[in-house]
Order: structure tokens, then sequence, then C-alpha cells
């Protein structure tokens, strides 16, 4: 779920995952991924998203209103519009050590949001956090997310915040959600979907691996073209050519 809204923040992307329960010709339901957010009752009848689902290398994506929502995380779309499909498209990805510090903790999503938004004003008019200590870590990092080993105990938990120095500005901040972790030797292997960050922050990540890549010799391939990156559909793209 990619946030399509009109009175969306259009430099921010911002996404969701979720759970198909139920659908029929042009309605669906699903669950969120994340228990404890609470209703969203003020999003019904005012919000859009992109729905995306990928399988086998192919996607498909299409526009759907929420039109209700109720316990247990779940939400009503009515679809509508074209239901476009494209070729998954692999995201550039680059390990590399950088200056990092991941904010975890088992709160809601409602709660990484509006502290995710508190960082990121504070970011906007005074350039520091006090406090912030970000230390030099490996990472595996793609506009799309971010790779990490870290400690079997406490376990990571399923939404959590990442600051990464990538030069002399700011550092990128992002909300991300757990994807997947599995056992290594020096801990937990664990991957990280953004799920709320900067569009220019996108574009650092993916300026800063292209230039990784080229001194490396290899080939880099543009987040743009990864549709699940992006709060756009193939028919926006069309109307401007």
């Amino acid at each position: 779920m990619v946030n399509m809204s009109t009175e969306r923040n259009s430099e921010v992307y911002e996404s969701l995952s979720g759970v198909v329960t139920s659908s029929d010709m042009n309605a669906l339901e699903l669950v969120i991924a994340h228990v404890g957010d609470g209703t969203h009752d003020d999003e019904v009848g005012k919000a859009t998203y992109k729905l995306t689902s990928e399988a086998l290398g192919s996607g498909i994506q299409v526009l759907a209103d929420l039109i209700g929502s109720g316990p247990g995380n779940l939400f009503q779309f009515r679809m509508h519009g074209t239901l476009e499909m494209f070729q998954r498209r692999a995201v550039s990805r680059v390990e590399f050590s950088a200056p990092l510090f991941n904010l975890r903790g088992n709160f809601p999503l409602s709660f990484f949001r509006k502290e995710w938004k508190r960082v990121m004003d504070h970011l906007r008019n005074n350039s520091v956090l006090p406090g912030l200590v970000l230390q030099e870590t490996k990472i595996n990092l793609s506009a799309g997310g971010i790779g990490i080993t870290v400690p079997v105990k406490p376990r990571p938990t399923p939404l959590s915040i990442f600051f990464i120095a990538l030069d002399e500005d700011l550092p990128v901040c992002a909300l991300a959600e757990t994807i997947w972790g599995q056992r290594a030797d020096e801990g937990l292997r664990c991957g990280y979907r953004f799920i709320n960050i900067l569009k220019s922050d996108q574009e650092r990540i993916n300026n800063h691996i292209s230039e990784l890549m080229r001194k490396s010799g290899g080939t880099h391939m543009e987040y743009t073209r990864n549709w699940v990156l992006v709060d756009k559909m193939m028919a926006d793209l069309r109307k401007h050519e």
C-alpha cells in the first residue's frame, strides 16, 4: 500500500504492508501488518492508496479508496481505474560501513509515525539531534530498505527508525518495518523495508549507491524503475509524454 491521497505530503514516500483477507470484483479487505495502531476513521472517505502485489517476477498495481476501517487494523477498499501490470525490478544494493543509529521499541505504528515526523521537523529547524550518537556499522543499503546484523536478544521489534549518515549533510532518517530475520554467526541478520522516508532521502541513497557502484565497476539501476518505491502510476507518466 503506497499513499496516493490528494492531501498527502508530496515530499514523503509513505507505505504499509498488509494481507488480503477477502475480495470481490471491485472491493477488498486487508489487515495491515502492525497491530495496535488503532482506527483510521479520520482517513475513511479521504485516503487513496496504490495497492501493489508481486509474484514470480511480475507485479500489479491499482488505485483504491479507503471506504472503511475496523478493529484489528482492518482496511476496506474500493478499487477503481486501470489495473496495471509491471515487470518486477531489482533495486541496486551495496554493502558498506556507515555511521548508524537504530531506534527500536514495541510501540504502535501511530507512535513511530509521530516520532518520525517530530524528528524530521527538528532536523529541519535545528540541524542536529541532541544526544544522537551514530556508530560505525556494516550495512546493506538500497533506496527501498536496509539490512544489518543485530544481537539475537533482544529480538528486533516490528518497527524502528534508522538514522544513517551518508555524507556531511544531515543523516537520512527513515521509519522501517522488519521484513525478515535469519540467524548468522555474529547474531541475527535482518532486512527492513522503509515505509516513511523523504523522497529527497531516497534520492540521496540512490546517488550514494550509484557512486559506490561506479567506483567498483558495478551496474546501477535507478530505484524509480521499481513501481513499489514510487507514488505514481504508469498512466501518470503517459500524461506527460
